[in-house]
Order: C-alpha cells, then sequence, then structure tokens
C-alpha cells in the first residue's frame, strides 16, 4: 500500500500493467469502482468514455485533491473515504508512533484503526470538519492544533494519516513554547489571531488544499481564525484556553427509552472548566454506575492504545472524553446513572423506560 500514494500512487495508478489486470472487471461492470487509486479517474474516462467511475475507498487525506477531481469531471459521481468511523481491528494503520514503532505491526496494545473522521466515542475529530469544508457544506473556517507535546518529534506516517492535531488551545507547561496551528476554510484567504494579535493573513481555499498552516509561540488565552473572501469576512472561529478548574460534564443523547430489553442512551463524559470549555489535556478516571431499569451495557474511551474492557465501570479519559452505554430493561422504571470523578464531583442522571 505505501507504493499507492505520492509520486509513486499516481505512476502505479495508470500503469499499462495495472490497466491490462482491471480490463476485465472494467468490460464487464457498468460503474468501475477504484480503491486507492484516485490516480486513474480520469485515465478510465478516457479508456472507457461511456462510463462512470466511483472512487470506493480512498485515503482520508487525500480529500482535497480527490473532492476536486470529482467537481470537475462529470464522469466521476463521487468518493467513499476509508474510513468514516473508527473501528476496532486494522490495530495501528493510523496511530502516531513517536518512539520508533511500526504502524501494522502488532503493537501491544493496540486494538483501533484509529483513522476514521470520527472517534469510537462518536467525537469529530478535525479531518471531518476539513472533509465538510472540502465538500462545501461549511462556511466557517475550522481551527486544529498539532499537538504541542510532540512538537518537532518525528513519527511514523501511512497513507491513511493526516497530521496528529485536536481542536485545543490548552497546554499548560507549554507556555512559550512552539506551536503549529493549521486553519480550514472555503475562503480566499485566513487570517489568525492570539489574544486579539494579528499573526497576518494567508492563503486559504482550494488552491491551498484548504488549509493555511502556521507556527507561532503558545500562549493562554483566545486563538481566532478568520476567513476572508473578496476582503469581506465569511466565517470565524475561536478556541479558548480553559481554566484550571476541572468539571466534570455528562449528558444523555436520550432520557426516555422504550422498555423492550434493547432500546440505549449514550451517555457523553467530558471535562470542562467552570465556564464549560473544553479540557482535551487533561486526563481523569471516570467512575459509572448504573441502578434501576436498566444496566450498563459499556464504557470507555476512544484511546487505541487503553488495556481496559468495556465492560469495566472504570475508565480515563482519552483527550478529555469517555462514552458510557445503557440498555433498558423490558420492564418500566427508571434508570439512574452517576457518572464520577476524584476532585470533580460527580453527575446524576435519570432515564425513564416506559413501554
Amino acid at each position: 500500500m505505501s507504493l499507492m500514494e505520492g509520486e509513486r500512487g499516481e505512476y502505479f495508478a495508470v500503469h499499462p500493467l495495472l490497466t491490462e489486470a482491471l480490463e476485465g472487471c472494467s468490460s464487464a461492470s457498468d460503474i468501475t469502482g477504484l480503491n486507492y487509486l484516485t490516480g486513474r479517474h480520469i485515465l478510465e474516462h478516457e479508456l472507457h468514455p461511456h462510463k462512470t467511475v466511483l472512487g470506493t475507498e480512498t485515503y482520508p487525506a487525500d480529500i482535497a485533491r480527490l473532492w476536486g477531481i470529482v467537481k470537475r469531471y462529470p464522469h466521476v459521481i463521487g468518493d467513499f473515504t476509508w474510513t468514516g468511523y473508527d473501528y476496532l481491528g486494522e490495530a495501528g494503520c493510523g496511530i502516531f508512533h513517536y518512539d520508533d514503532a511500526v504502524n501494522f505491526s502488532s503493537v501491544y496494545p493496540e486494538r483501533a484503526a484509529y483513522i476514521g473522521d470520527l472517534d469510537l466515542t462518536g467525537y469529530r475529530r478535525p479531518i471531518s470538519y476539513l472533509r465538510e469544508i472540502v465538500y462545501g457544506l461549511r462556511k466557517e473556517p475550522y481551527l486544529a492544533v498539532q499537538r504541542l507535546n510532540r512538537y518537532g518529534m518525528p513519527c511514523s506516517k501511512t497513507p491513511w494519516m493526516h497530521k496528529d492535531t485536536v481542536a485545543s488551545w490548552t497546554w499548560p507547561g507549554y507556555e512559550g513554547k512552539p506551536a503549529l496551528v493549521d486553519v480550514y476554510a472555503d475562503a480566499q484567504e485566513v487570517e489568525l489571531f492570539l489574544n486579539g494579535v494579528s499573526l497576518g493573513r494567508k492563503p486559504a481555499g482550494e488552491a491551498a488544499a484548504f488549509t493555511a498552516c502556521y507556527e507561532l509561540s503558545y500562549e493562554p488565552g483566545e486563538l481566532t481564525a478568520v476567513s476572508y473572501t473578496d476582503g469581506a469576512e465569511t466565517g470565524r472561529c475561536t478556541l479558548m484556553t480553559a481554566g484550571e478548574e476541572l468539571v466534570l460534564y455528562a449528558a444523555a443523547d436520550r432520557t426516555e427509552l422504550t422498555a423492550d430489553g434493547e432500546d440505549l442512551s449514550f451517555i457523553t463524559v467530558k471535562l470542562t472548566d467552570s465556564a464549560g470549555r473544553d479540557n482535551l489535556f487533561a486526563s481523569k478516571k471516570i467512575s459509572v454506575s448504573v441502578e434501576g431499569a436498566g444496566r450498563l451495557e459499556a464504557f470507555g474511551s476512544a484511546d487505541p492504545q487503553s488495556l481496559g474492557s468495556y465492560d469495566d465501570t472504570v475508565w480515563e479519559t482519552y483527550d478529555g472524553y469517555a462514552l458510557a452505554v445503557v440498555r433498558a430493561a423490558e420492564t418500566e422504571g427508571t434508570i439512574q446513572v452517576t457518572v464520577s470523578a476524584d476532585g470533580c464531583g460527580q453527575q446524576c442522571i435519570e432515564i425513564k423506560v416506559r413501554k
């Protein structure tokens, strides 16, 4: 698979031997589906002008280039990325290794691929917002910060990986240290502000692969990106540094379930400050207990290298988050869910179970 990216990938995708190998499938199909062969999308139209092409599996980080082809060539009808939601298995495909470990090499205790736009808890990773912007579905810019604790460190890389970024400007202990910030935007240019001070404007939009990159020194406070087209502001995005006080937050997506033994409620657990600003840097062990007309079906974080079981009632947050799943009983009543963490208090949630 390492041959199927960059210049080597382009050469491989259009090589005559590959054309010969694919001809039997291509001639027998109404639609040509291509996995990891974006460089072949245009050639296929030359070879089979009356057929459409579909990207049936492409690298997540290839979205800007790929979608430009979809827009420019009518015979290319769309694309599927691998993948939307993270999953167990193919362990380590997208994990950033900073210790000379090799991806896809059974590194204990890896369990997840870690290449989804959404992580195992359903939290949207920065590349999800880049994709939304590339699709033309989001006009506001988006801020993605490369982990300050990994600055300048060489790491492993596979074609499925984008950048090791998070949407956070909370990095205690890294004051004055260098930071790399990406601004995603479908606009002509963007401007980055740190605590009200402009760090300059840079090109964005399709011509810049929808990304403007900045290097700056970390300073707690307010980081804001503003996008412009024809000189007029089109949107802005802000990250605020979380305060020192840690607060435990828990919320259920549903507080009423059907008493059929199958209905589920997903409870998002995260760490914030007293003003409700997410703290993705802090880490806490979270305990969950469930009583009444239901049971704890599963609990865990998105950590692709965790040692815990999803049957455990105690998990450590990962990038500030964890997720609990509660299943309704077959009898009516109330489910009491208690979530707690040392030094952060506890949260209680009631879920009604009805026939």
